[in-house]
């Protein structure tokens, strides 16, 4: 090579392929008796969580509401507001009051019926990318 500078850099690297790689968004991971069900990556608008087909995140189990909670970009973070449900959303094992938004920290976990969704912010160091996720 000339020395140009007309050269490209050579693409970044993490180190080594076991060195967990940093998060460009914020994003979910949804458990169900340990296992990994689903994860997800979030954007800039609400999504609702429910038994109902018509959500964004559907948890298919009689203890989970139809419409049971939302999940929000806020200032400063991710908000969870419980929709009413009948069996409750539980943040950190505290259930939330019906539509009192609740701002998630990163490592923060929901409850809703027999579901953990954790919440990873934005730019953490996780390996949850390579976690197996369950067959549907």
């Amino acid at each position: 090579m000339n020395g140009s500078s007309s050269q490209q850099p050579p693409p970044a690297t993490s180190g080594d392929a076991l060195t967990p790689r940093v998060a460009a968004a914020a994003r979910l991971v949804v458990r169900r008796d340990g296992v990994i069900e689903r994860r997800l990556v979030l954007g800039q608008v609400a999504i609702t969580v429910g038994r109902a087909l018509s959500n964004d995140l559907v948890l298919s189990h009689e203890g989970v509401s139809r419409r049971h909670a939302e999940i929000h970009p806020a200032p400063g973070g991710v908000t969870v507001t419980d929709l009413g449900s009948a069996n409750g959303t539980y943040v950190g094992g505290d259930r939330l009051a019906p539509y009192a938004p609740r701002l998630l920290t990163d490592g923060a976990f929901c409850v809703i019926g027999p579901y953990t969704v954790t919440y990873y912010a934005p730019g953490t160091f996780s390996t949850v990318s390579a976690m197996p996720v369950a067959d549907p």
